[in-house]
């Protein structure tokens, strides 16, 4: 059924509508919004489990359906993703962090051994070094779909990540100029909108809030509206490798 839906062409307007009515208090609504998806919520969960989620059962699937809530009062369809994108990245960010935090916990508890209980140390450390294999691999599955959901918001504005990076400048202070001028481009909502209506970088316009020669901000354009994608998205990784400039 899900697939039926994505297949028309004004599902994702409908689901915003739907968002908007939330946001705006209709609590009955996101009940209702929330009980539609739950295959997905739980598809999401599964993935990144990788088992079988059992909804009455599984801690990860509650802690899912509050990352689906959450998602719902952040989203804006202003970012240009669509809803169903977004939430999915929020779920596995979240359940991920979440079995972190169980490990660790689970972990510590196994530490409280006898001083002569060697055996026990010995396999407190092999489920430690199992935990973070399987933690390890799935940031790299997190990571690996942030960097892809990337690249195809790129592709939108005709863009590829090779281009992004032969544009990115070399020196620190270039680059921190970049950031600057893509927070002015999300602060000014008329510069934003025209931006993700007709993508690509309104210079004209950008020009109004700015000093810096247009002929920079012209070399610049793709690493500026990378940039733009970056801060508008829940990118956890990318952000963190901007972070020092953010």
């Amino acid at each position: 059924m899900l697939k039926r839906l994505l297949a028309k062409p004004d599902y994702n307007e409908q689901i915003n509508n739907t968002i908007e009515l939330i946001q705006s208090g209709n609590v009955e609504q996101e009940s209702e919004f929330i009980n539609q998806y739950i295959p997905f919520i739980r598809k999401v969960t599964a993935g990144v489990c990788k088992r079988f989620i059992n909804p009455d059962t599984d801690d990860e699937f509650s802690i899912a359906l509050i990352a689906f809530s959450e998602a719902i009062h952040q989203y804006s369809s202003d970012k240009g993703s669509s809803f169903l994108s977004f939430a999915n990245l929020v779920i596995r960010r979240r359940v991920i962090d979440y079995i972190r935090m169980e490990q660790r916990r689970r972990t510590s508890l196994s530490f409280d051994f006898k001083e002569d209980d060697k055996e026990n140390m010995e396999n407190v450390a092999e489920i430690s070094a199992s935990f973070q294999d399987y933690y390890k691999q799935l940031e790299n599955d997190l990571r690996r779909e942030e960097i892809n959901h990337f690249k195809s918001k790129l592709h939108t504005f005709g863009i590829s990540l090779t281009e992004v990076a032969d544009q990115c400048p070399k020196h620190q202070d270039a680059r921190m100029n970049m950031v600057n001028i893509a927070k002015i481009i999300i602060q000014e909502e008329e510069v934003l909108s025209s931006l993700m209506l007709k993508k690509r970088l309104p210079v004209k316009q950008l020009m109004k809030y700015m000093t810096m020669s247009r002929k920079t901000i012209e070399r610049n354009r793709k690493y500026i509206i990378a940039l733009v994608i970056v801060l508008l998205e829940d990118y956890k990784y990318l952000k963190d490798y901007l972070r020092e400039w953010l």
